[in-house]
């Protein structure tokens, strides 16, 4: 096969992991992907490696909440060999349990994958949010 068709179909999978991930409501759904060892850093101050302590943690924020929607403002999607990294910025609308509607939240999310036995893998996830006004969702790229 083409690298370029490889490296291309890997993109595809890297983002369709990446946007399965923003659709969970559960900690199983949202550890599918992940390695056994992963390391997660979250928004609330926790920090976890491997899958079970970062279940129960996507479990109990699940818990809180009626529904979430989570929209990919810009992602971008780089792969080195059998590395790859996902940079996202999305917008998450969030509605609790007892209906009380969250100010929509900007979130910076970085998703680190290894190709592990011919399967990607999140071996590092860490999502981060600023608040507002801090960061205007905007991304400063350098001139060429």
């Amino acid at each position: 096969m083409d690298t370029n068709l490889a490296g291309e179909k890997d993109k595809e999978i890297l983002v369709s992991v990446v946007t399965e991930m923003s659709k969970s409501m559960t900690g199983a759904q949202s550890t599918k992907h992940w390695a056994k060892n992963a390391l997660w850093f979250d928004i609330v101050p926790f920090a976890s490696k491997g899958i079970k302590p970062a279940c129960e943690v996507f479990d109990n924020a699940f818990s809180g909440l009626k529904s979430i929607k989570v929209d990919i403002i810009k992602m971008e999607t780089f792969i080195n060999g059998n590395m790859g990294v996902v940079c996202s910025i999305q917008k998450w609308n969030i509605i609790l349990k007892d209906g009380t509607v969250n100010a929509p939240m900007l979130v910076r999310q970085t998703d680190c994958f290894e190709k592990q036995d011919g399967q990607w893998k999140v071996i590092h996830e860490h999502s981060s949010v600023s608040k507002p006004p801090e960061w205007d969702g905007k991304i400063v790229v350098e001139e060429t």
